[in-house]
């Protein structure tokens, strides 16, 4: 299934929200979206991974990638997971990495925004 990028704008926080697979074939347009965040450089974003479906080592990296890069900006950037991404994750062992959530109102909270 092929990846579905939706970025949303908010004066306190972004929304990227994926859905489908996140492999190498559709990096590159994750990548562009990473790079328009760092560019930007929003206080916080949060990363909707609930609708994804799969996700192999080149998307993981990426994901990576934003965080190293958006924590060294001084952003905060929380990551909506589903059974799949927690599974992946605590395989690779990289669950204390990132910041995650079960929800959407879960990962506003830990920004420490309304539910919106």
């Amino acid at each position: 299934m092929s990846l579905t990028i939706d970025l949303n704008e908010s004066e306190s926080h972004w929304v990227l929200a994926l859905s489908g697979d996140l492999d190498y074939g559709e990096c590159a347009s994750f990548r562009m979206n990473i790079d328009r965040i760092l560019k930007t450089s929003p206080q916080s974003t949060i990363v909707d991974l609930s609708d994804l479906e799969y996700l192999d080592s080149s998307g993981l990296g990426l994901l990576l990638s934003l965080s190293k890069e958006y924590g060294a900006q001084g952003g905060r950037l929380v990551l909506v997971t589903n059974e799949t991404v927690d599974n992946i994750l605590s395989l690779t062992r990289l669950n204390g990495i990132f910041s995650t959530a079960g929800t959407m109102d879960d990962a506003r909270a830990s920004l420490g925004y309304d539910k919106k």
